[in-house]
């Protein structure tokens, strides 16, 4: 059964300028902070700490004010009045995704932090196909199936002279919420640190992250597109997959 409905039916949004996902206000998101994010008294990071909400948990946002918008690293994000376990408070909500984690083994990388399998995984479970066949195309005598699902979102696998690719794009999102998924098929800290190393961010004139390039063995490609949507690209060395 497809899991993906628990987010994209009931909510198709975050709240205010720059989270806007959809025409409705997001009623949960989940944590993406590998160590927890601070659920703290006021709408600021330097405000009393009520308690660490562990990554993966959800959050119920209870009010549409974005409050104090800045960037924490390189994410943008402003804060939220969010419930956990019955304590309110306030959020970053940078760190908050509608996305629904990765957290079945199928849906995570292995040692050779070969993205590819576990993204196609990812995208299989947690969201429904509206097609019954795919689309296929060629381009530069290689195939290239395209796969569409519910709520816009489409996956396409291009076969390569000399690599094999996966991809995505993804609608509704912000490019930090589709970065943090990605880490998030890492279970290794090791790995994922190593990951966050090697990744480049690059950003317009208005210093908005609008392109990631995580330069490891596997290559990865993050772009936000004209319309919005947050197209993702996987690779790995060509064996021969036989689209």
């Amino acid at each position: 059964m497809k899991h993906i409905l628990f987010l994209f039916t009931l909510l198709t949004g975050m709240i205010g300028t720059g989270l806007a996902y959809g025409n409705k206000p997001m009623l949960t998101a989940e944590v993406v902070a590998q160590s927890g994010l601070s659920l703290r008294a006021g709408p600021s990071m330097y405000s009393v700490v009520l308690e660490v909400i562990p990554f993966a948990e959800s959050v119920t946002i209870i009010e549409d004010d974005r409050l104090n918008a800045e960037k924490i690293d390189w994410v943008q994000g402003a804060w939220v009045k969010v419930e956990f376990a019955g304590v309110s408070g306030y959020v970053f909500d940078g760190f908050l995704s509608p996305l629904p984690t990765p957290l079945k083994e199928f849906e995570l990388v292995s040692d050779d932090l070969n993205f590819t399998y576990a993204f196609e995984s990812w995208m299989d479970y947690r969201f429904v196909k509206v097609q019954t066949s795919d689309t296929i195309q060629k381009e530069d005598s290689f195939a290239k199936i395209i796969h569409y699902f519910d709520n816009d979102q489409m996956m396409f696998q291009q076969d390569g002279a000399d690599y094999y690719m996966i991809g995505g794009i993804i609608s509704d999102v912000r490019i930090m919420d589709v970065y943090h998924l990605i880490l998030s098929m890492v279970s290794d800290k090791v790995s994922r640190q190593y990951v966050s190393n090697q990744t480049v961010y690059v950003e317009n004139a208005d210093q908005e992250v609008y392109e990631i390039k995580v330069r490891i063995d596997n290559q990865i490609k993050i772009k936000q597109l004209d319309s919005g949507k947050i197209e993702v690209k996987l690779y790995s060395p060509h064996y021969g997959c036989g689209l």
